[in-house]
């Protein structure tokens, strides 16, 4: 019997601990929303007294930030194409060589023939 009394008891206190946990959540959430109402009514009184909402977009007077990272980005731009235009250039360097070298062995092998004969 002091089994069953043991189980039950320790059943209890589980369900007393489960009851003041979930009521902690409650308090919990109940204090989150009280503090978020109190946030949105202090801006309702600030648009109602200032005349200004803090959530609204910015006017045409301010302007956006410019992208902080811009230079780095219209520098980085500007390298690759650098590099593209040396690669071509290089590109077009090594055909006129190859152009050149074998316009070079045709001319030999013609000079070669007219000595040879």
């Amino acid at each position: 019997m002091s089994v069953w009394k043991s189980f039950v008891e320790r059943m209890k206190d589980a369900r007393n601990d489960l009851a003041r946990q979930a009521a902690k959540k409650v308090a919990r959430t109940a204090l989150d929303s009280a503090g978020k109402a109190v946030g949105e009514a202090g801006r309702a009184l600030q648009s109602a007294l200032l005349g200004d909402d803090p959530r609204a977009p910015p006017t045409s007077e301010e302007a956006p930030k410019p992208d902080p990272f811009a230079k780095l980005k219209a520098a980085e731009t500007e390298r690759h194409a650098r590099e593209r235009t040396e690669k071509q250039r290089a590109k077009e360097r090594a055909a006129e060589q190859k152009k050149l070298d074998e316009d070079l062995d045709v001319d030999l092998a013609a000079i070669k023939k007219k000595l040879g004969k």
